[in-house]
């Protein structure tokens, strides 16, 4: 494919119509048992019996992505085509240069990286959903509960001195967000993707990290990892933008 069917691709990915609220809420219930599907066909269980399931992982995340990205407004399709390679690189970094955490085969799998996106993109339209804006204050103090309560009995509890960490990195990322929910949202999605995946063997946490700090398997506080991929894409994205469309890219928190 040339650059011209490239930038063309993209675009019409970009600029496809914005689905109805029905459809959105689909793509939502729809993240749950696409995630346990995708895992569970990359676990060690399949593969103990002889059957390496990471195939239909790899197909899996790609197709539901593209139906993702129908959900999202045009600004909000950039960022999250941008995510893709995006955390590509982070997953180069984080599990194979400083070995956080290791995929069941040693490299990251193809299908990781459009799990991130599709992350991303759940997160946005879950913090849009209009149950969720209605009520935003209720969904704050709710999300705010249940993390301080995590990160304090990851330590306490659990001696998880890696989240207690992400935890000092996530307040002024917090504070700079005004304390909006989508962030928040993104910790519990991630938290749900982190139990999941560890559980079916896909990968696993250093129980050691950097050789200086103790956490668990998984840490309470993977999800800053993801917040911090959030923040820059957004930014990358908002300065990217996508030549010739005349869109304005804005975070889920911004608007």
């Amino acid at each position: 494919m040339n650059r011209s069917k490239g930038v063309a691709l993209i675009s019409s990915l970009i600029t496809q119509p914005e689905s109805s609220q029905r459809t959105r809420n689909w793509l939502i219930a729809g993240f749950f048992p696409i995630v346990i599907f995708a895992l569970w066909a990359d676990s060690h269980w399949l593969l103990e019996r002889r059957f390496d399931g990471q195939v239909l992982s790899n197909l899996s995340a790609p197709l539901y992505f593209l139906l993702v990205l129908r959900g999202l407004r045009a600004n909000q399709r950039i960022m999250a085509l941008v995510f893709v390679p995006f955390a590509t690189v982070g997953e180069y970094i984080f599990s194979l240069i400083l070995q956080l955490y290791t995929y069941k085969f040693g490299s990251v799998p193809f299908y990781v990286p459009f799990g991130h996106a599709i992350l991303f993109s759940t997160g946005l339209l879950i913090a849009e959903h209009p149950l969720v804006l209605a009520r935003e204050v209720q969904v704050r103090q709710a999300l705010l509960f249940a993390h301080v309560g995590l990160f304090l009995g990851a330590f306490f509890l659990l001696n998880d001195t890696l989240s207690a960490l992400f935890g000092i990195v996530f307040i002024p990322l917090l504070v700079r967000a005004r304390g909006r929910p989508f962030y928040l949202i993104m910790g519990m999605l991630v938290l749900y993707i982190e139990l999941v995946g560890t559980a079916f063997g896909c990968w696993i946490w250093d129980s050691m990290p950097l050789r200086v700090l103790h956490t668990t398997n998984p840490p309470i506080g993977a999800f800053v990892c993801y917040v911090i991929a959030d923040v820059l894409v957004i930014k990358i994205a908002r300065r990217i933008g996508f030549k010739g469309t005349g869109f304005q890219v804005r975070s889920a928190h911004e608007e």
